[in-house]
């Protein structure tokens, strides 16, 4: 979940489903298609890789789960690799559209976190891989806008004192998320009237604001976003280029996610993939996408490297107090099309 680059591509990306660029040796035969959240791998990073491996990496870029599902379902057979977050995995595992993957092949699965060993979408790793995790919540410009002195609510989206400069996510599950935890509902809930409340709620409010958005950083920074609904890697990387610039987990929870790797059934760099999630997982690596990048990360051994100011930072790795507040998306079954349903006219 990220910042897709620059506007005008992200624009761009829209239209023609993707931003697509190679890193690769001339004369390199190999080359693995990668769908992936932007903002993850520097290019540097991803040259290291194709030199010591002499495998190619294309990247395109998605702006949600949906869209990624969307294209799989399509029929897009291009990727050899992607990056579903949680709840996405264990619902393209239930219509069998990831390949398992070969632990032999990943000997450094060992440097992950026990607790991601088995979270409940995916146990034992069947079919994925943790990359990073993170939170979602809200950005807020503090040298123009007033953070309330009883600390940051979900309010602050929904009856913004900024509306013209205030954001979504445009991501319906996330949306729906932050609403229903404002009225003190399950992020999870399948009750019709909670959702159709929530339907109205967002209704009510989706004129007022700006715009939806899932790439609200450049905006930020630019100050033309004063208040944005975010993801905690973005937020957090907001922050650190403008220091105004808060990222705040709100006091009623929110939702924690991570993204994963995955190999689709169409993938025909099986080989490659398993190459390419093995090298992240490596402590090296996995450290330098960390602080590069800002990330919070699930590998154990690299994390024991972090610098003092990002291991301690409650934005990166939340206290036991926040994290308990925080809830993981469910895949909701058919509840989930009732949703989509509501999405698509709320957005047409």
């Amino acid at each position: 979940m990220g910042n897709k680059g620059i506007a005008l591509l992200l624009g761009l990306a829209a239209l023609i489903g993707g931003i697509v660029f190679y890193l690769s040796p001339k004369g390199s035969s190999e080359s693995l298609k990668f769908c992936t959240w932007s903002n993850y791998y520097p290019e540097s990073i991803l040259e290291d890789f194709t030199k010591k491996t002499g495998i190619r990496v294309e990247l395109s870029y998605v702006s949600s789960n949906e869209e990624l599902f969307a294209k799989l379902k399509a029929g897009a057979t291009g990727y050899d690799l992607i990056q579903p977050s949680d709840y996405m995995v264990r619902q393209m595992t239930k219509l069998s559209m990831l390949k398992p993957l070969e632990h032999s092949q990943l000997p450094n699965l060992s440097h992950l976190d026990e607790y991601y060993l088995n979270l409940s979408y995916d146990r034992g790793l069947k079919y994925s891989v943790p990359f990073n995790w993170g939170t979602t919540g809200i950005a807020i410009n503090t040298e123009k806008v007033t953070v309330p002195g009883e600390g940051v609510s979900w309010k602050m989206l929904f009856e913004s004192p900024d509306p013209k400069h205030t954001s979504l996510l445009d991501d319906m599950r996330e949306v729906f998320a932050a609403v229903m935890l404002w009225k003190g509902n399950s992020i999870n809930s399948t009750s019709l009237p909670v959702l159709e409340a929530a339907r109205n709620d967002i209704a009510r409010i989706k004129d007022n604001i700006l715009m939806f958005s899932s790439e609200p950083k450049p905006l930020l920074l630019k100050g033309e976003i004063t208040i944005a609904h975010i993801y905690s890697c973005d937020g957090i990387q907001a922050q650190i280029d403008n220091p105004k610039i808060r990222y705040f987990i709100p006091k009623e929870g929110g939702v924690v996610w991570t993204d994963n790797f995955a190999i689709p059934v169409s993938s025909r760099k099986e080989k490659e993939a398993h190459a390419f999630i093995n090298y992240f997982l490596e402590p090296e690596n996995a450290l330098k996408i960390a602080t590069q990048n800002h990330l919070a990360i699930p590998n154990r051994t690299a994390r024991a490297r972090l610098p003092a100011e990002q291991l301690n930072n409650p934005n990166f790795y939340p206290s036991a107090e926040v994290l308990v507040r925080m809830k993981f998306l469910e895949d909701l079954g058919d509840t989930l099309l009732t949703i989509n349903r509501m999405w698509t006219e709320l957005k047409t």
